[in-house]
């Protein structure tokens, strides 16, 4: 990892919690990492059949029933456990800053990309947007993240 760049809390370690997710008593998602459990939760508390004909989403922590709710369709229900950090924007920029580097495209690679589709960058800037000091920071966008998705797709695509 290079130094500067920040990853949130749950990237460098794993939950110490086991989180089972299940909808109409089905397990549809097992996990001690907040990322994948909050995204099998988003998932059965916005199940289709079971927003229209009845149904409930169970989110169970270390054995532990927490929450239960009847799915619903669009926004479904928010994460409920309030002890967990719930996934961001910022996080989605970490991933893709990381997932870039990884593939051989750094952030002055992709802020280059930025600049020259129009929106002037320094990867500076970007590790900015990575940062999980939200409340310190202007907040990041899905604009703005759309834009870098291609701007690393982008330097990722440039001749070698």
């Amino acid at each position: 990892m290079k130094r500067g760049f920040l990853l949130p809390h749950w990237q460098h370690t794993w939950s110490m919690d086991m989180y089972e997710i299940y909808l109409n008593d089905e397990l549809v998602g097992r996990s001690d990492w907040p990322p994948v459990a909050q995204a099998a939760w988003d998932r059965a508390a916005r199940d289709r059949d079971s927003a229209q004909h009845g149904g409930e989403a169970a989110l169970w922590k270390d054995g532990q029933k927490i929450a239960s709710v009847q799915p619903r369709t669009g926004a479904g229900h928010p994460w409920p456990d309030q002890a967990t950090e719930i996934v961001g924007l910022r996080d989605l920029a970490a991933a893709i800053l990381q997932l870039s580097r990884i593939a051989g495209a750094d952030a002055r690679i992709v802020a280059e990309k930025l600049t020259v589709m129009g929106m002037p960058t320094n990867p500076a800037r970007l590790k900015s947007i990575a940062a999980t000091e939200s409340g310190r920071r202007t907040a990041t966008t899905p604009a703005e993240l759309v834009s870098l998705c291609y701007a690393a797709i982008g330097a990722l695509k440039r001749p070698a």
